[in-house]
């Protein structure tokens, strides 16, 4: 049995034996509880166990249960979906009576809630390679590893698969369960085979029959739908496009949107029981949109949900709520497959197809096709019913063309570029998964080897990796490094260092985000994307005289981008502001998180916005920077971290909140029901809300189109690989030539002498809008415009990016010193006087401020004679706000500041060394806004990876101090930091840097004159 519960954990253990006996009642119907003692002692048995249980037999959420009971704890168990992981999270943290981050907790993404006291811990396969990536065998120090759904054969999922095979041959210790409704048994026994002398993969099924408690299940397919709709056997086959699937056209037709229609209005007509819902699987987001079409004239006897990786996890998740009023019909894609219990799901309305991604060899880019799906995806989709009542399952194929269906899909891992899988693993540090031509041959299903070599060339051609010999193994350059080192797919990666390069990485960061991340801040009304367009023009219109920008994508792009920066400018920074304003007056009751989040929520649906996107951007973001900080690239240096969003200064938003009738809205079910009590709401009609010149929207537009076309044309073929200028194949325009009349190629041009293109077949075709486009061109080889860049484009960005080289000396921070001579500059909490003593050396020393906690101490050092010390001040308060009454520091002399923090002498937690830094730049803030000092510089001197860890540019960006420049820190000549890092990790810089901060004052024309409240409450203040 468990240890006696700790104190800090007594909240979750102390229910442990009540918990679980009520886990056990609540959940006795399982077919999974029978064989609750089989499955412990088999797991424990042997080092891989492979359980086939149907789905809604509860294998996902009781087995960790069953073993953490039997103390075989820590277990990590992954899922292949951010959705599922958070849904089986919630489920068993809910069985066992404990908050998500306690005994249970998950990490999606960016997004943690787990602890160390975490028992149970959920990820996606994602999250596991990159920990495995990073850290090797030590990503696994788990009792026992559960990788679920692993028939749901996604990249990541394979080579989650085929690490842990390399780790399990390695380690006797290892412990790992794979789980699945619809696995083939015989092919995962083969696969392990190889563990060792007598051992073997042991299986166990979980039956489904003989169970009283289980509900009944019922299939039925096109013919005796059509039988039951009226509809003549001779327009069967017109729903399936062809006798069998490798003869039928996967496209949904008009036709089967009205089937699907009707058959929901049977089954609600024929159905009693209005709580009975209805699960309709579609392929992708426009097939949804369409069926919703259908059904809005019913809004009063259904209520629609959608589940899509475009609406965010949480109103996916509340789309489970059982209505009593209505019946629930989600519209769903393949997202509902797996792992989750929707309750009450009594039909599933099949489609039989699936959108599945590919790599597109022709348009060098990914690119997605309608497909049948496999008969085990057709058997994970009937077990969405039949789990919490009676079940029937309505596919849309006839029996005999479901019988010709694939028995599995094709894995991710054969139709993909894999170019950033191959290099991600060559940037693994355990040697046992660091080599792509030997790892990826030891997949499930392995590879074509061109498609391995392909990449490794691509990547090479790109200088992300460099071949040490014509035999040797592939190494991962610096920019190599740095790009597999962000949680983004690939071009979304080289997009941010792009940026980088050229001065504007912040822009590039959250641009890079953006291409991956749904659902993005905008909100996207579903099913109506003409008001979606006007919501993006409120943030991005662009010029009407702009034809940089061709496609759809990169207007959405920096329309959200510009929603971002908007969001930063005028919500957070309003709120940062009262944050200060209030930090000095203890008694006032300050506004609790939760009411700033309801604040915040009703902003945002005044502006059209996504809260939760606009924190998920925010989370990521940082990790990305922090990163970028870490490995520290040349451009770093130099690069200003004041946002565009402060172009103009003067910019002003006054929310005008008028009432809009919820018509033109479009509200979904789920989407704030409290609000159909009323028939109106609020919206915001101060628009646009950023104008096109704002937030230096154009200067990014123009580097974003240029970093497209760099993008695109280095993956096209006959790509110059000469850097910095890429050339069309002819000069035609150059020289005035007319562009090819692409009718008249085809030989339908009516225009005869007059066409103003040119009927040359010599001459040069028009360019192609889309191929330089993040969209690309759909058409490949086969398009009858160019692909070429007809003139030569001078592309800034394309040297590779480079480490920060050379020592450190000392010439940098003299330099902001000398800028300084017009002052004194000050070194706070120099405890022992250390850094001010080795300053003097090159100071005058009359010119220095310092201030030591210690008590007055007699210091024989000649050179900090002049030295004005301030004795007996803690820091950050006592040396920056005030000890008794009036602050002893001449703040009106000093124009630098400079801090030298010993981290880890403070405290060995990292939450109160991020609590330390982040005061400091609080009281900075009041004293400089309250005070009007603006003219004086922050140095900030620490360890670039402490400062990485413990996030210092947002905690200063919080508090209005912005990073302008960085440069290693001289410890020959100005003293050694206290603070040491040692770091094992190829290419990452570990050394002391200072960090220069600019403070920039929030406009008083959109906040009004904050510097005199707290020039009052700053001067007021008494201890």
């Amino acid at each position: 049995m468990a240890s006696p519960p700790s104190p800090t954990s007594s909240s979750c253990s102390s229910l442990f034996s009540s918990s679980t006996s009520l886990s056990s009642s609540k959940f006795s119907h399982l077919p999974v509880m029978a064989l609750r003692g089989k499955i412990v002692e088999k797991i424990m048995e042997n080092r891989v166990t492979l359980i086939i249980g149907e789905t809604g037999c509860g294998k996902s959420s009781q087995v960790p249960q069953f073993l953490l009971e039997e103390n075989l704890s820590p277990i990590l168990c992954t899922q292949p979906r951010r959705f599922a992981v958070v849904a089986v999270a919630k489920m068993v943290a809910k069985s066992r009576n404990c908050g998500l981050g306690g005994e249970v907790g998950y990490h999606i993404g960016h997004s943690k809630h787990l602890s160390e006291r975490s028992k149970i811990v959920f990820k996606t396969a994602g999250v596991l390679l990159d920990e495995m990536r990073d850290k090797g065998l030590n990503a696994l120090k788990y009792k026992v590893i559960i990788l679920d759904e692993v028939h749901e054969r996604s990249v990541e999922s394979d080579l989650v698969l085929v690490c842990v095979k390399q780790f399990l041959l390695r380690s006797k210790d290892l412990r790992v369960v794979l789980m699945s409704a619809t696995a083939d048994i015989t092919r995962y026994r083969e696969y392990f085979n190889d563990l060792g002398r007598d051992e073997r993969v042991e299986v166990l099924a979980i039956p489904s029959t003989n169970q009283k408690a289980i509900f009944q299940r019922r299939v039925s397919y096109l013919e005796p739908v059509a039988d039951f709709l009226g509809i003549s056997s001779e327009l069967i086959s017109s729903y399936c496009s062809g006798p069998s699937p490798s003869m039928a056209d996967a496209e949904i037709k008009p036709e089967l949107h009205k089937l699907i229609h009707d058959l929901v209005l049977h089954i609600h007509k024929n159905e009693p029981d209005i709580e009975k819902s209805i699960l309709v699987f579609l392929p992708t987001y426009y097939a949804l949109e369409q069926q919703w079409h259908l059904l809005k004239p019913f809004s009063s006897s259904f209520k629609v949900h959608i589940l899509h990786r475009s609406i965010d996890t949480e109103q996916a998740l509340a789309a489970m709520k059982i209505w009593r009023t209505h019946r629930k019909v989600i519209l769903a894609t393949n997202i509902a497959e797996s792992s989750v219990t929707i309750p009450q799901v009594a039909y599933v309305v099949d489609s039989c197809r699936s959108l599945q991604v590919f790599w597109d060899h022709a348009g060098k880019k990914d690119a997605t096709e309608l497909v049948w799906i496999s008969k085990s995806q057709a058997k994970q989709r009937e077990g969405r019913t039949g789990r919490t009542c009676d079940g029937h399952v309505y596919r849309l194929v006839t029996k005999s063309f479901f019988n010709e269906l694939e028995d599995h899909e094709r894995p991710a891992i054969l139709r993909l570029s894999l170019r950033q899988q191959v290099l991600q693993i060559c940037c693994a540090e355990s040697k046992s998964i660091n080599d792509p031509k030997v790892l990826l041959r030891k997949a499930l299903d392995t590879p074509e080897p061109e498609v391995v070599v392909d990449a490794l060339d691509m990547l090479v051609h790109l200088k992300a990796l460099v071949r040490t010999s014509p035999r040797g193994r592939y190494e991962p350059t610096f920019y190599g490094r740095l790009l597999a080192s962000f949680s983004l797919s690939f071009d979304a990666a080289v997009v941010v260092l792009k940026f980088g390069e050229v001065g504007m990485l912040r822009e590039g960061i959250l641009l890079g985000l953006l291409m991956d991340t749904e659902p993005r801040p905008i909100l996207r009304p579903f099913g109506n994307d003409h008001l979606f367009t006007e919501y993006v023009n409120h943030y991005f219109s662009g010029d009407s005289n702009n034809t940089v920008l061709n496609g759809r994508r990169e207007v959405q792009l920096i329309g959200n981008l510009c929603a971002f920066q908007f969001w930063q400018r005028v919500f957070k920074d309003k709120h940062r502001l009262e944050h200060l304003k209030q930090l000095l007056r203890i008694d006032e009751v300050k506004e609790t998180t939760l009411l700033l989040s309801k604040i915040e929520e009703e902003w945002c649906s005044f502006h059209n916005l996504v809260q939760s996107s606009l924190h998920h951007v925010s989370e990521i973001y940082e990790d990305i920077l922090n990163s970028v900080h870490r490995f520290r690239p040349k451009f770093l240096a130099e690069s200003n971290g004041l946002p565009s969003y402060y172009y103009p200064y003067e910019f002003e938003h006054t929310c005008l909140l008028l009432c809009q009738p919820f018509g033109e809205t479009e509200l979904l079910a789920g989407d704030d029901e409290h609000l159909e009590q009323s028939l109106e709401t609020r919206k915001c009609f101060a628009r646009p809300f950023v104008a096109s010149n704002h937030f230096k929207a154009n200067d990014v537009v123009r580097k974003l189109s240029n970093t497209v076309k760099e993008i695109r044309t280095q993956y096209a073929e006959g790509i110059s690989s000469n850097g910095n200028t890429i050339l069309g194949n002819d000069d035609s325009f150059d020289n005035g030539g007319a562009p090819q009349c692409v009718f008249f190629v085809k030989g339908c041009c009516n225009m005869g002498s007059e066409c103003r293109f040119s009927h040359c077949l010599e001459a040069k075709r028009p360019a192609c809008k889309f191929f330089f486009t993040l969209q690309g061109c759909r058409n490949g080889e086969s398009c009858s415009f160019s692909h070429d860049l007809h003139h030569p484009i001078t592309l800034p960005g394309t040297t590779t990016c480079l480490p920060e080289d050379g020592p450190a000396n000392a010439t940098s921070l003299l330099q902001l010193l000398a800028a300084a001579a017009d002052g004194s500059f000050l070194l706070l909490d120099d405890t022992d006087l250390h850094f001010s003593a080795n300053l003097a050396h090159f100071y005058d020393p009359l010119r220095i401020i310092s201030t030591s906690c210690l008590t007055e101490t007699y210091i024989n050092d000649s050179s900090l004679a002049g030295v004005r010390i301030h004795w007996g001040l803690h820091h950050p308060y006592e040396t920056i706000i005030s000890k008794a009454g009036e602050n002893p520091i001449p703040w009106n002399e000093v124009k630098l500041v400079l801090w030298f923090p010993s981290l880890d002498s403070y405290s060995e937690n990292l939450d109160r060394q991020k609590l330390l830094v982040q005061n400091f730049f609080e009281y900075l803030a009041i004293r400089i806004l309250g005070d009007a000092l603006y003219e004086v510089k922050v140095v900030l001197t620490v360890n670039n990876i402490k400062f990485s860890q413990i996030e210092v540019e947002r905690l200063a960006r919080e508090s209005f101090f912005f990073l302008i420049k960085s440069f290693p820190f001289d410890e020959t000549s100005f003293g050694e930091l206290s603070d040491k890092i040692t770091i094992n990790k190829p290419m990452i810089q570990s050394r002391a840097v200072s960090y220069v901060f600019d403070v920039h004052p929030p406009a008083d024309i959109q906040f009004g004159d904050y510097a005199a409240v707290l020039h009052k409450r700053l001067h007021d203040n008494k201890p």
